[in-house]
């Protein structure tokens, strides 16, 4: 499995928009650009794909932009990754990605039930962090940098 820069900037997206969630207030694409380093055309591509599998909502007009159209805690980094470059691990010998398609060496194949455990296992790993996990942590880290004099 290969994490993308479109992976990345996904990520950095939706968490940006965890890191400012409150349910109703839009996060403006430029902004959401500037704090996580995205580059703006890529990040409005990856915005309507996020948009089209129902992970953030757009709000046009003065005062539009993103939300998320869950809560974090129901928003996985899995279900953003997958959102946005399909499968885990993408077998050459299936179209599809999927472990259940036929193959006609099947029979013969003895690396089929490796990569589906591979897959399993990464789908455990990214499917079990929600976005409110990663806002957790990101106050953490910013609790830690506070100086008091």
């Amino acid at each position: 499995m290969k994490i993308s820069a479109k992976d990345e900037y996904a990520c950095s997206a939706v968490l940006e928009l965890a890191l400012n969630y409150d349910g109703d207030t839009p996060v403006r694409v430029q902004d959401i650009a500037k704090r996580q380093g995205i580059p703006i055309k890529f990040l409005f591509q990856i915005m309507q794909i996020l948009k089209r599998v129902d992970i953030v909502r757009s709000r046009r007009g003065t005062e539009g932009g993103y939300v998320l159209a869950r809560q974090p805690n129901q928003i996985a980094v899995g279900e953003v990754i997958q959102a946005i470059s399909g499968p885990f691990v993408q077998l050459s010998c299936l179209d599809s990605g999927s472990f259940k398609d036929n193959c006609e060496r099947e029979s013969m194949c003895h690396f089929k039930p490796i990569w589906a455990d591979v897959d399993r296992a990464i789908a455990s790993v990214l499917n079990n962090v929600t976005f409110e996990d990663l806002v957790r942590r990101a106050q953490a880290n910013q609790r830690q940098l506070m100086y008091h004099i």
